[in-house]
């Protein structure tokens, strides 16, 4: 025979109802003292300045348009999370892999940059800018423009290269000898510059400038269909080719030079070495 407690039964109930309410007391203090820790944290990271950007060193930054380059690092700079919070504005926080994805995108003519934080307030910036090589002009598609005579010429666009064919900002059209200059009369979709071209043309002007011939300018037709042109600082062009051995090409014109050099009245308008071997010229 079994006998029930009702006393005992209640006074289980009251502690075990006590019990939890300790529980959730405990609870609620715990999340809140998390909440509190986790608010004054966000509170000193992002509101209270303490890790503010406040200096950025920049060096390396010399050909490129230093105004836009300041602005772009000012936005990212104040850029704000959820619209409310600058976490970019933060010396942690700062996103330095994703800065100089954008910086390179937007300007070319930098090589490469690096970006260190120095604990609390800067970021150091470097910046290694591509060397001029060049003027490369390219002919606008479908663009003309009307001369003093009324005759209609193809619109050109100029633009910086360096050794590796990457193009950016605007160049003048010019003859000097100082640089490599190259206009490019074909109509292409895209504005860029073809690397096996480029180191044609780069060798090219390096052997001749060893020969005492300097190049005011290399032309591209605009049916290239690997010929090309140089005009030379001796008031002839030369006719050059990809398709022939340009090394064979420029060693006939050599040999070619130093026997006529005897020949005070030789002033020829063109030399055509576009054919191994042999040297044509008018």
């Amino acid at each position: 025979m079994q006998v029930y407690d009702a006393k005992n039964a209640k006074r289980y109930d009251k502690l075990a109802e006590k019990r939890r309410k300790v529980f959730v007391l405990k609870t609620l203090f715990f999340a809140g003292l998390f909440i509190a820790m986790v608010g004054f944290a966000f509170y000193i990271l992002f509101f209270s300045g303490l890790l503010d950007i406040k200096d950025v060193s920049i060096s390396g930054l010399n050909k490129t348009d230093k105004e836009k380059f300041h602005e772009m690092l000012n936005s990212k700079i104040d850029s704000r999370w959820m619209k409310y919070v600058e976490s970019q504005k933060n010396t942690l926080f700062f996103k330095t892999t994703a800065f100089k994805a954008e910086i390179s995108a937007r300007f070319p003519e930098i090589k490469e940059i690096s970006v260190g934080k120095k604990l609390p307030h800067s970021l150091n910036i470097s910046i290694v800018e591509r060397e001029t090589a060049g003027v490369w002009c390219f002919t606008e598609s479908g663009l003309t423009r009307s001369t003093n005579s009324g005759q209609a010429t193809l619109t050109t666009n100029c633009r910086y290269f360096d050794k590796e064919g990457v193009i950016w900002g605007e160049a003048t059209e010019s003859l000097g000898f100082l640089i490599l200059n190259v206009k490019d009369m074909r109509r292409l979709d895209k504005q860029a510059i073809d690397s096996g071209l480029l180191a044609t043309i780069m060798f090219v002007s390096d052997r001749l400038k060893e020969m005492d011939i300097l190049i005011s300018r290399f032309i591209v037709p605009e049916d290239f269909f690997g010929d090309f042109k140089a005009q030379t600082s001796r008031g002839y062009e030369l006719l050059l080719s990809i398709d022939s051995n340009i090394k064979e090409q420029l060693e006939a014109l050599q040999i070619f030079l130093a026997e006529k050099q005897k020949e005070p009245e030789f002033k020829p308008q063109y030399i055509d070495l576009r054919i191994n071997g042999r040297v044509y010229y008018k």
